[in-house]
């Protein structure tokens, strides 16, 4: 069996401790579905790719489940997905993955590949050791992140990435009126894909955005093996995927900011 149709993909999904599972599935349907209306799309699937923390295990709870809510859940040909289907709502493919930091204080995305992981590595054994657990290793865009030290590190690196080995991230916390990052230039240049996600923040107002900003493939999408189907699309491909979703206004991402620097400073957090 395969989805044929339209295929819409979110490369950097979390799902937070404020949002439970059940809400979390019923967002990212609505999500994708408002942002295939406003793209004149109709979609026959939503992918949500994971990259959880190494203290996250909500992949792998919904995966102990036969239904979570109304979502029935069911296995598939490989470990590292899972389909979720509701009466009424789209259909979700959701793959696992990790995200690490390295020991130059970049993030990596290892879609595909459920870890555990070695932290604080650098980025290009990072990068290797994603390939090598079968996943597909993304830099993504984070505030601040990609300047000064850390942004010269990531220009190396890319200056010499051979294309269908990494992936930049685009991010839709990012303010709308910035402008793209200048290593977006860069990888596009050297036929280096972005791959867009909505990357939720865990706050209220914030964590509820999973399957809200992504990219648009043409089917089909094997649904026995639709990860290992996935990499093998995105390895060859060398152009930038069509996107949806917007981007953050400033009083948005203003208040995403200030939200996340009050939650680094409470207790426990």
């Amino acid at each position: 069996m395969s989805w044929d149709g339209i295929l819409l993909v979110d490369a950097h999904v979390h799902c937070h401790r404020n949002l439970g599972p059940v809400a979390f599935l019923d967002h990212a349907a609505r999500n994708f579905c408002a942002g295939a209306t406003a793209c004149g799309l109709r979609p026959a699937v939503g992918v949500l790719l994971f990259s959880e923390m190494p203290e996250a295990g909500v992949f792998a709870g919904i995966g102990a489940c036969e239904r979570v809510g109304d979502w029935a859940i069911r296995p598939t040909g490989e470990a590292v997905s899972l389909i979720a289907e509701r009466p009424g709502a789209l259909p979700l493919v959701l793959v696992a993955g990790r995200q690490i930091v390295t020991r130059e204080g970049l993030e990596i995305l290892i879609l595909g590949a459920p870890g555990p992981f070695a932290e604080s590595v650098d980025l290009a054994t990072g990068v290797a050791m994603g390939q090598a657990a079968g996943g597909l290793a993304v830099l993504p865009w984070g505030f601040g992140k990609w300047w000064g030290r850390r942004g010269r590190i990531l220009d190396r690196f890319l200056a010499t990435a051979t294309p269908g080995t990494v992936f930049l991230g685009d991010n839709g916390g990012r303010f709308a009126g910035a402008g793209a990052p200048a290593q977006f230039a860069l990888a596009r240049r050297r036929c280096i894909p972005i791959l867009p996600g909505s990357d939720p923040l865990p706050l209220p107002g914030d964590a509820h955005r999973a399957g809200s900003y992504g990219f648009v493939l043409d089917g089909p999408l094997d649904s026995t093996r639709p990860a290992a189907a996935l990499k093998a699309r995105l390895l060859a491909m060398r152009d930038q995927p069509r996107g949806f979703g917007r981007l953050q206004p400033l009083w948005r991402f203003l208040a995403n900011q200030v939200g996340m620097q009050w939650r680094k400073r409470m207790p426990g957090s």
